[in-house]
């Protein structure tokens, strides 16, 4: 195998599979698989649940195929100058190049690289602005713990024909209604690991008004076509929590307050929470809302907020990083933030638009 690539495409390529190879992995299934034919590169990282391809044109001189050390490709060719990177390979190694500086890698044997069919079937086409608008709001929610593995997906199910997104690490709950995407199956939930669509996420940072996600969904794998990149996935088998009933149907308390102004208070307040013990108050009254932060080690930290409170004067304490992941997903320049008491679990969401609504348990303090 032998081929030409501008580097900062072909790292793109590498990051994008490389991500995806658990560290955990031995041997082949620890690398990357660099298939040429022709003009084109195929470019595949996997972790045997989550698979990333990724289509290049490049110069082509040789067909072949190699797997290289995950890591250590993406390294070697971030490190060289920018302009057209030369790989080559033989049975055992491949060389990487450009200028005087050039790495030779050893590789693994393409024949014991997992064997990965494609993913079959109809595909359908949902706006991309909408869908990844979506996720943003929604994925952040969701645990990182593989002891809750039901909660490391977001919920894929319909809500009057729409697609609702659903993630919760228990601690918190993100809903978001996506009026402009259909149900992906016939009133199937579907059960996607946030890591696959984090990889989503990265591949359509920006979307336009007219750009469109392939999706093909199977009996246990869901597979995202984005230009010439394909995420596939494992779907998590189980039944998701019925989380929804925990959301008060009306709160007695309601702050009005401009978004930013509230999230540059939060980031100032969390300078002193440096531990997982640590939590922000919120005293809420006529026309403003009181933040602090206190630390037994490093001091305490005070401010006062213009806002508009409806309620009875309350004290609140959240974790300030859940708390500020919320607001920022909240979409419009002002946040509403509406409380029932201390202990309740409180709801974040914005002022016209309350298609996105994030579920907050808040801290015991004494």
């Amino acid at each position: 195998m032998k081929f030409k690539s501008e580097r900062d495409i072909l790292v793109e390529a590498l990051g994008a599979a490389s991500r995806v190879v658990a560290t955990r992995l031995i041997g082949a299934s620890s690398g990357v698989l660099l298939s040429l034919t022709g003009n084109q590169l195929t470019v595949t990282g996997t972790d045997l649940d989550i698979t990333v391809r990724t289509v290049l044109d490049v110069i082509g001189h040789e067909d072949g195929s190699s797997v290289v050390p995950a890591r250590l490709i993406v390294d070697a060719v971030r490190s060289l100058e920018a302009g057209a990177v030369t790989i080559s390979s033989t049975e055992d190694n491949v060389e990487i190049s450009l200028g005087r500086a050039k790495f030779s890698l050893r590789t693994f044997s393409v024949a014991d690289y997992p064997k990965l069919p494609p993913i079959t079937g109809p595909i359908n086409q949902v706006a991309a602005l909408d869908l990844i608008q979506g996720l943003n709001q929604v994925v952040r929610a969701a645990a990182n713990d593989d002891a809750r593995p039901l909660l490391t997906g977001v919920l894929f199910t319909t809500d009057e024909g729409a697609l609702r997104l659903i993630a919760t690490d228990s601690y918190r709950l993100a809903v978001r209604d996506v009026p402009g995407v259909k149900s992906l199956t016939d009133n199937q939930d579907l059960l996607v690991p946030a890591r696959a669509l984090q990889e989503l996420q990265r591949a359509v940072s920006s979307p336009g008004p007219d750009e469109k996600i392939g999706i093909i969904v199977t009996d246990v794998e869901i597979c995202f076509v984005v230009g010439t990149t394909t995420i596939s996935s494992r779907l998590i088998e189980g039944n998701y929590p019925s989380v929804l009933q925990l959301i008060p149907a009306t709160y007695p308390n309601q702050l009005r307050i401009a978004k930013d102004t509230l999230l540059t208070s939060l980031r100032r307040a969390k300078l002193l929470a440096k531990d997982s013990t640590s939590s922000v108050r919120l005293t809420m009254k006529d026309k403003s809302v009181e933040i602090r932060t206190q630390s037994h080690d490093a001091g305490d930290v005070e401010d006062n907020v213009d806002a508009d409170y409806n309620g009875d004067e309350i004290t609140i304490a959240f974790n300030p990083s859940f708390l500020i992941d919320g607001i920022e997903a909240v979409p419009g320049d002002e946040v509403v933030l509406e409380v029932s008491d201390s202990v309740r679990p409180a709801m974040v969401h914005g002022v016209d638009d309350t298609r996105f609504r994030y579920l907050l348990m808040p801290v015991r303090v004494q």
